[in-house]
């Protein structure tokens, strides 16, 4: 857990995305991270098992609370962040830089932020009328580990740019100069065509292919087969099965240590 303070957001969150613009009068930004996949999870050989077993909601209860009890207890607006987004397939207030400006974590070449122990979380935030005392953030980045650095000098690459090289049709790409990284690339887009797949954007695709499709037993393939079934389980039912690419975050060291059992 860990509070910003609401002025931190202004020089880097764009306008209309800032704590002020969801919550009048707003002084804090409550964040808390935690629901991580377990130590199971990330050594399945079977992608899709990832897939399914997101755990991502799990830590939105939790703010939800934090919102309740600050307005029933203690008398404050409070006001809980959804992780969807709103226009423009932008969040209502991003959820990475509040953990960042919280103190939480830091920024990686992959993309995500890594909390020094755990590595990948999931986060959640209340914008909130009641002032805290806001954390700093973190002073040392956590984002190269030690080995990424020595892998680094050894072979001008890490752990997870290797796997996902922007040279070679994959999104991650970035420079090491002495033990930190000077420059990152990641292409959004680009991933976020690939992770998504199963969901809205997924059905929108698969119903706007069943409407061209003049065939009638193409139309059935298309209706019955498993890339339209699983979309329709992914909105529907479970909010999961997203196709979520966690292969970056799987070879990362940050948090190997919490994620090995025996």
């Amino acid at each position: 857990c860990g509070v910003a303070g609401v002025k931190s957001f202004d020089a880097v969150a764009p306008e209309g995305h800032r704590p002020g613009d969801l919550l009048p009068g707003a002084r804090s930004v409550v964040v808390v991270g935690g629901a991580p996949p377990r130590a199971g999870d990330w050594i399945s050989p079977i992608p899709e098992h990832q897939e399914t077993m997101g755990t991502s909601q799990r830590i939105e209860p939790i703010g939800r609370q934090i919102a309740y009890h600050i307005e029933e207890e203690l008398g404050y607006y409070a006001l809980f962040v959804p992780g969807g987004v709103s226009r423009g397939n932008q969040p209502f207030l991003s959820l990475m830089l509040a953990a960042e400006l919280a103190g939480l974590g830091s920024r990686s070449l992959a993309g995500p932020i890594l909390h020094a122990k755990y590595g990948m979380l999931y986060y959640a935030a209340v914008v909130t009328t009641l002032p805290l005392d806001p954390d700093p953030p973190l002073a040392t980045p956590v984002c190269p580990a030690p080995t990424c650095v020595e892998m680094w000098e050894r072979e001008g690459t890490t752990p997870c740019i290797k796997v996902c090289p922007a040279s070679a049709g994959g999104c991650l790409d970035g420079r090491i100069e002495n033990g930190r990284f000077v420059r990152t690339q990641y292409d959004r887009n680009r991933c976020h065509t690939r992770v998504y797949t199963n969901w809205v954007g997924g059905f929108q695709k698969a119903l706007e292919a069943v409407l061209d499709e003049p065939d009638k037993e193409q139309r059935k393939m298309i209706l019955h087969g498993s890339f339209f079934t699983k979309s329709l389980w992914s909105i529907t039912y479970s909010g999961q099965c997203q196709a979520q690419c966690f292969e970056c975050i799987r070879v990362c060291p940050v948090g190997q240590e919490y994620r090995t059992k025996k």
